[in-house]
C-alpha cells in the first residue's frame, strides 16, 4: 500500500532511526558472501544485530507509529472485531554489506504462537511491514507468495519451514514486496516471505514491524510489554526516564487500550488503580479515565 503514510509523518520516523541506529553504516562492498553453504534453509545470525523491541529510545513519532489509527481500523477491519492488541512491535536497520540478509522461505507463526494460525479471520494475525525508506529489490524488499500459491506448493499442512525442492519452487513464483517510503506491506503470519540481500551501494533499509491479533486470542503471543523495559534499573522506575512514557503521555485511550491498558469505564478502574497508574505516569492525562470512575 504506498503512500499509506505521508512524508510529513515519515520524517520524524526517519530522525528516530538515525538515533537508534547511529552505529550502524553501510560497507563499501556491495553485498556480503552468502556464506549458508548448500543448505538454504540456514539464515546468518548477523542479519538480527540492529533490530530493537519498543519502547524505543527516541521519540515519539516512532513509538507510536505502529499504534496509528490507520493501523488499528485496518487491523479490525482484517480480524472482523473492533477490539484487537498489538502484541508486537520491532524496528529493523539494515545496511549493504552488514550481514548476509538472504532468507529461506517461512512463515512466521512459529515464534508467535506454540499451535498455529486458525482458519477463522479473527484467529489470524496482521503483520505490518512500514516502510520508512524506500524499499527497492536492491534495498532487500521482501519476497512472498499469496497463501493460494503456498499451498499448492507445499499442501494444507503449511510447514512453517519448506524443504529444499519446495524452497526453489516458492523462488520460482516469488512475489516482490519493494515500494517507496511511507509503503505499508500487510500479510498474516501464515504467509509464506523471505527477506533479501542489501545490493544498492551505500545503500540502508529502515522497516518497523508491528503485529496485531483479536484481542480474545491468547493463542498468539509475542512479548510481555512490560517486561520490554530498559535493562538500568535507575530507568525502569523513573516516570522521567523510562520509554513507556511516551505512550502515556501521548496516546489516546483507544491506542493505550491495544497494549492492554483497559479503556475508561472499565471495572478495572477504581479511585485506587487510578491514583497507583497515575503515579507512576505522573504526565498521563487521566482525565477521561477518572470522569468514567466518578
Amino acid at each position: 500500500m504506498p503512500g499509506f503514510f505521508t512524508k510529513s509523518e515519515i520524517v520524524p520516523v526517519l530522525d528516530d532511526f538515525g538515533i537508534l541506529f547511529s552505529g550502524g553504516q553501510p560497507q563499501p562492498h556491495a553485498a556480503v558472501e552468502n556464506t549458508k553453504g548448500k543448505d538454504v534453509r540456514m539464515p546468518s545470525r548477523v542479519q538480527f544485530e540492529h533490530t530493537r523491541m519498543m519502547p524505543f529510545d527516541c521519540s515519539p513519532a516512532l513509538n507510536l507509529l505502529a499504534l496509528h489509527p490507520a493501523l488499528i481500523a485496518f487491523a479490525r477491519e482484517a480480524l472482523g472485531t473492533e477490539d484487537v492488541r498489538l502484541y508486537q512491535s520491532i524496528s529493523w536497520a539494515k545496511f549493504t554489506g552488514q550481514a548476509d540478509f538472504d532468507q529461506p522461505f517461512h512463515m512466521d507463526y512459529y515464534n508467535h504462537t506454540l499451535t498455529t494460525i486458525g482458519d477463522d479471520p479473527c484467529q489470524r494475525t496482521v503483520n505490518f511491514s512500514i516502510y520508512a525508506t524506500d524499499v527497492t529489490d536492491e534495498h532487500g524488499s521482501i519476497r512472498y507468495v499469496t497463501r493460494g500459491e503456498g499451498d499448492e506448493i507445499c499442501g494444507p499442512m503449511r510447514p512453517g519451514m519448506p524443504d529444499v525442492s519446495q524452497q526453489d519452487a516458492l523462488r520460482r513464483i516469488e512475489r516482490s514486496g519493494a515500494g517507496p517510503s511511507g509503503t505499508v506491506l500487510a500479510y498474516s503470519s501464515d504467509i509464506y516471505h523471505r527477506a533479501t540481500n542489501l545490493t544498492a551501494p551505500e545503500g540502508r533499509r529502515y522497516v518497523l514491524f508491528a503485529s496485531y491479533k483479536a484481542a480474545e486470542n491468547d493463542a498468539v503471543d509475542f512479548v510481555a510489554w512490560p517486561s520490554s523495559v530498559p535493562r538500568e534499573w535507575s530507568r525502569l522506575y523513573s516516570a522521567d526516564d523510562n520509554p513507556w512514557r511516551h505512550f502515556f503521555e501521548h496516546a489516546s485511550p483507544e491506542q493505550l487500550a491495544c497494549l492492554n491498558v483497559p479503556l475508561p469505564g472499565d471495572r478495572f478502574w477504581t479511585e485506587v488503580t487510578l491514583a497507583r497508574t497515575q503515579t507512576r505516569w505522573p504526565r498521563w492525562d487521566a482525565t477521561a479515565w477518572r470522569r468514567a470512575i466518578a
